[in-house]
């Protein structure tokens, strides 16, 4: 019995060491999970005639430096001619990251958002489940639904003056397209207010005062644009004159004599104190101007389409004389800018889009593109690249992913590997000549040098071809494997998978060792004397496996298992430990994992999937540790994480991203066992890392716990809507988030303890 006591305390006593030693170990020491850049977006498209997938974000506002809040839903209001149906959604900034607080289940598309204080918050929208627009508040608990007068469908523009007894929603409706708040939240009520139309849809309205506002909107329906003034008593018609005949999207006034407002391709007009003036001189011709927003009468932003020159959001910059162009560094459309004082400021759009301002440059918190994604390469945790379909390259900094540049020629690429910060190789598809598919030139090859991504162009190479993977070896040999189609527009029959080698100065074809009209997708060497590529005889279907071996002179093919199907990516731990992932069957079943173990390939069991599924790529961190990623297209559709522990490989839910992410996952990369990226198709970037809690701080506002959607502690709020603020001084403690699902160590090894010290109380228990 004394044994026992004896080695019970010993047991407990090291237990609680160990636990006190993690309490102390770096955030690494937390289990980690994959995670989406994007808070809700989940690679479906929403009822929109884009290709580009939903959500959209229309409307974002901050209160403070880590108080903001940002709205958006699954319609596209811009593409939609008439009724927009669609869900709305809500994302709180926090400080550290965007993340979503549930809202009523029948809002729809969200449009604007208007900040009073933390506890008084208003957003609208699309028509709601009723046919109704939608008008909702936050009370510092949850979003709630607001009563909406009849006669009103769409919001587009919300404006609380501080206080939050005054207020206007903007929007269209059979009978009104103005609402008024009057009151506090909740005895407080929203009212139509009479206008000198009701038949133009109003996009945007701002007030400097009780007395003194704009509204502007559509020219529909016949121009000019529609401009209303507010003087306190009731809104006036100042469309006569309008110096632009498109249609108005947002209005600024810094003061009641200086107001601006902009529109549809490219049109920025402003208010003098008793007219207004423009078109102004713009930096673009036919780029739609969509928000507007100035911090100082000389110092202001515009956000906008896309531009169709630069491939980015549009960003412009006033300076007190002109207006221009400043990088983005996202891909996508731009809808609405805030700006908190000079150096703080935060811009919203397409594909659930959200960047920053931090007085010098802009960088995406979430992903920065909708584009499809399908290579990545990291050279440390703060260094890396992934390239993707018309010719675009990204780089990460170890804060955020930025648009880095975009090929001229605009071709897709999809191969990428980086041997150190100044030597990496990006391969893709040749351009098109006269017709399709491709035909007269040889596929792009850029070299990244430190400074620039040059192209170099292979010699000798079949016209015509895409290269799928690279993988360097030294800074003096490289090797790049890619098609075997047939080139229609020339006279050329279908050849064997392209394999290129670089030698220090040239790239030049090798034979490939493959049957004409296959394709190697995947590529691996361990030195200069043994390599590894594998891929399709039939690319189309992809059910024929390839696999062909470099002995330092030749490739020459190597035997598969008779189970496996066409296979996608290949790595390679050891010339006795390898991987391989592919296809699953047309019909359905596993999806195509292989090994090598020094003698052979064999089989091993994969995820149950539905027909034509795959795995793209493959990274093994270890014999016992490594990751495959794909999609399982077993209706309707899911995208496909795979972890090999040693023993089996395990599909890993994707959860908490959302359970319905439906994209193509088409690269892995592992900086280390927890540090690693995925990137996908739509843009779609994940990250694998421990989960960081940030501590209790100090600040000048309350934090939300998003997963409870409540507020706590003394608030000190900073109001600024628009031009006007109202401050209240003070301290507030921030409420840091709850911590997302991901225990660190020291948890497991509490309930390892917990359940020990039971079993001891019930053992004594029996033997009473």
């Amino acid at each position: 019995m004394l044994g026992r006591r004896i080695r019970f305390t010993v047991f407990t006593v090291s237990i609680v060491a160990l636990m006190i030693t993690m309490t102390f170990l770096p955030a690494s020491a937390q289990l980690s999970q994959w995670r989406s850049l994007n808070p809700t977006r989940d690679g479906t498209t929403g009822p929109s005639s884009r290709v580009a997938p939903a959500p959209y974000l229309y409307g974002v506002q901050m209160l403070a430096p880590n108080y903001g809040w940002a709205v958006g839903g699954t319609c596209n209001v811009f593409t939609s001619a008439g009724t927009c149906p669609g869900s709305g959604f809500v994302l709180f900034w926090d400080g550290t990251r965007w993340r979503q607080v549930l809202v009523p289940a029948i809002a729809g598309t969200l449009t604007s958002v208007s900040i009073v204080t933390a506890n008084d918050v208003w957003a609208v929208g699309m028509q709601d489940a009723t046919g109704k627009a939608t008008i909702i508040h936050w009370d510092g608990v949850s979003w709630a639904a607001a009563t909406v007068p009849d006669g009103i469908t769409d919001l587009f523009s919300v404006f609380i003056l501080p206080g939050g007894l005054d207020g206007w929603a903007v929007g269209r409706g059979s009978a009104a397209n103005i609402l008024r708040w009057s009151g506090l939240w909740p005895t407080g009520a929203w009212s139509a207010f009479s206008t000198p139309s009701s038949s133009r849809d109003l996009r945007g309205v701002f007030l400097i005062s009780p007395t003194e506002g704009w509204a502007v909107g559509t020219t529909t329906p016949v121009p000019p644009a529609t401009i209303f003034h507010w003087d306190g008593a009731g809104w006036t018609d100042a469309t006569a004159g309008s110096p632009t005949a498109n249609n108005l999207y947002s209005v600024f006034m810094v003061s009641s004599s200086d107001a601006w407002a902009v529109g549809a391709s490219s049109k920025i007009i402003r208010w003098n104190g008793a007219s207004w003036t423009g078109p102004m001189v713009a930096p673009t011709s036919s780029i739609d101007y969509r928000s507007i927003h100035m911090v100082t009468s000389a110092d202001g932003w515009i956000a906008g389409a896309k531009d169709p020159t630069t491939g980015e959001g549009l960003l412009l910059r006033w300076n007190g004389i002109a207006w221009t162009t400043v990088r983005s560094y996202v891909t996508v459309a731009l809808n609405d800018v805030f700006m908190l004082g000079g150096s703080v400021g935060c811009v919203v759009g397409e594909a659930e889009t959200v960047a920053s301002w931090n007085g010098s440059t802009w960088s995406a918190q979430t992903s920065p593109t909708d584009i499809d994604l399908n290579a990545i390469s990291m050279v440390a945790s703060n260094d890396g690249w992934a390239v993707g379909d018309n010719g675009t390259i990204f780089r990460y900094d170890g804060i955020s992913w930025a648009h880095y540049e975009t090929l001229p020629s605009g071709v897709d690429l999809y191969g990428l590997d980086l041997r150190a910060t100044n030597d990496g190789w990006a391969v893709g598809d040749s351009p098109p000549y006269l017709t399709s598919p491709p035909g007269g030139f040889p596929p792009v090859i850029l070299r990244w040098n430190g400074a620039a991504w040059t192209e170099v162009t292979p010699s000798g190479v079949a016209l015509g071809q895409a290269l799928y993977a690279v993988d360097i070896v030294s800074a003096a040999e490289s090797w790049a494997v890619g098609s075997g189609r047939a080139v229609l527009s020339i006279p050329m029959p279908v050849i064997a998978a392209t394999m290129l080698k670089w030698d220090g100065t040239i790239w030049a074809s090798v034979p490939s060792g493959t049957p004409a009209g296959s394709s190697l997708f995947g590529i691996k060497m361990l030195s200069s004397t043994d390599g590894w590529a594998v891929g399709c005889q039939d690319p189309s279907t992809c059910q024929i496996p390839i696999i062909v071996r470099w002995n330092g002179l030749a490739w020459g093919a190597v035997t598969y298992p008779s189970s496996a199907k066409g296979l996608r990516g290949i790595f390679m731990l050891s010339p006795t430990d390898g991987w391989a992932v592919g296809y699953a069957p047309t019909a359905g079943g596993q999806a195509t994992i292989i090994h090598w173990d020094g003698s052979q390939w064999t089989s091993v069991p994969g995820p149950t999937v539905g027909g034509a599924s795959y795995l793209n790529s493959i990274f093994m961190v270890s014999p016992t540790d490594g990751w495959a990623v794909g999609l399982d297209t077993t209706a309707p559709g899911k995208s496909l994480i795979v972890r090999w522990d040693g023993l089996t490989w395990n599909v890993v839910a994707t959860l908490p991203l959302p359970p319905s992410m439906a994209v193509s996952l088409n690269s892995v990369f592992m900086v280390a066992s927890l540090d690693g990226w995925i990137v996908s198709d739509q843009g779609l970037i994940l990250h694998y890392g421990p989960e960081s809690v940030p501590g209790t701080t100090t600040s000048v506002t309350t934090v939300i716990q998003t997963t409870t959607s409540t507020i706590s502690g003394t608030t000190t709020t900073t109001s600024s809507t628009g031009s006007s603020a109202t401050t209240s001084t003070g301290t507030t403690t921030s409420i840091p988030p709850s911590p997302i699902p991901g225990f660190p160590i020291e948890s497991i090894l509490a309930g390892l303890l917990g359940s020990l010290i039971a079993l001891t109380v019930i053992r004594r228990r029996r033997r009473l």
